[in-house]
């Protein structure tokens, strides 16, 4: 017996060295990469995908390890996860980056009509006035936004009362809107009532009447099944963005530059299956939501346009530089 166990005793110190001298023998780095979208959705394929892509192109020595469902976190959680590095990578809109005030520029993407369309938000997006001010910032914040794809549904306003034709048909009513000021004041320049809450939060929100509706698109409210609960879509289309690669700054930084190159193709790549998912449920959402006996309309879009028009005015200067909206709305000219 002492010799099996003399010998069993030497195999594991032969093991740990060759796993030490040699990569081949070692085991897959694990890297954690949430979001809080459900199962199934665009933003979760895309996520597999890039899992699959990393695996593949770093042989192997690199493994990541996906969660939907906010199971390490929603937003504001997954974002310290990342500064503290409990959590490696995330997947949601570049805008959640705001909720930190190192990046509280990026409010911007979520003012009112800024971008006219999905292509228009893409192409600056990741044109150099973002691309410059992320990058400045993150070491700072301690997680950055590597990659910028994967197209998002236009922001809409889904209620458990309506139809919602014009702005005044929102007075008073509770909306749960994305935790930031300049969503917060959106719903109050409409006369709506704002109520800043988590993804995790909204059907049950709306279900026990806590909020009278929410302000998202087909992309985050088909998948979780919100037309359950609330019954009348009203298609604002009043923003557009994208979603974005994030990474712990200390987990890029340890990464080589082969494999950083590595992650921003996969992400890129990836981020297209999302934009191929997300157009197909833009295409079908509205049949969707009919045949779940919802409502759907086209608003008066120029109506709610003018009610809004005052609210990046709200933050010119002070949350962003000034001039990056007359900047970015001549860029579509």
């Amino acid at each position: 017996m002492r010799r099996i166990a003399l010998f069993l005793t030497m195999v594991g110190i032969v093991a740990m060295f060759l796993a030490e001298s040699n990569p081949a023998f070692a085991a897959p780095r694990q890297l954690k990469f949430n979001t809080f979208s459900v199962s199934g959705s665009p933003w979760h394929n895309a996520m597999l995908k890039f899992a699959e892509l990393v695996k593949k192109r770093t042989n192997g020595d690199i493994e990541v390890l996906v969660y939907a469902d906010a199971k390490l976190g929603d937003m504001s959680q997954t974002l310290t996860g990342l500064r503290t590095g409990s959590i490696d990578m995330a997947y949601f809109d570049v805008g959640v980056s705001s909720f930190v005030k190192e990046y509280k520029a990026m409010q911007i993407v979520w003012c009112p009509y800024l971008f006219k369309g999905k292509s228009d938000a893409t192409r600056i997006l990741n044109g150099p006035l973002f691309l410059d001010y992320l990058d400045t910032q993150a070491k700072k914040a301690g997680f950055r936004i590597f990659a910028i794809a994967g197209d998002r549904s236009p922001r809409a306003f889904e209620t458990v009362k309506g139809p919602i034709m014009k702005p005044e048909d929102l007075k008073d009513m509770k909306l749960r809107m994305i935790p930031v000021d300049i969503s917060l004041e959106t719903a109050k320049a409409l006369g709506a009532k704002p109520v800043g809450m988590g993804m995790s939060e909204i059907y049950m929100a709306l279900k026990q009447g806590v909020v009278d509706g929410q302000d998202n698109g087909f992309d985050l409210s088909i998948p979780p099944k919100f037309y359950e609960v609330a019954k009348y879509w009203s298609a604002t289309d009043h923003v557009y963005s994208v979603t974005g690669w994030y990474i712990g700054e200390k987990v890029w930084e340890s990464l080589s530059e082969p494999q950083k190159k590595i992650f921003v193709e996969a992400a890129m790549e990836a981020g297209k299956v999302a934009t191929v998912e997300v157009e197909n449920l833009d295409q079908q959402g509205v049949e969707i939501l009919k045949k779940n006996g919802c409502t759907y309309v086209i608003p008066d879009r120029e109506a709610f346009r003018k009610a809004l028009a005052g609210v990046p005015k709200l933050f010119e200067g002070k949350v962003w530089p000034e001039g990056w909206f007359e900047k970015i709305q001549e860029m579509q000219k």
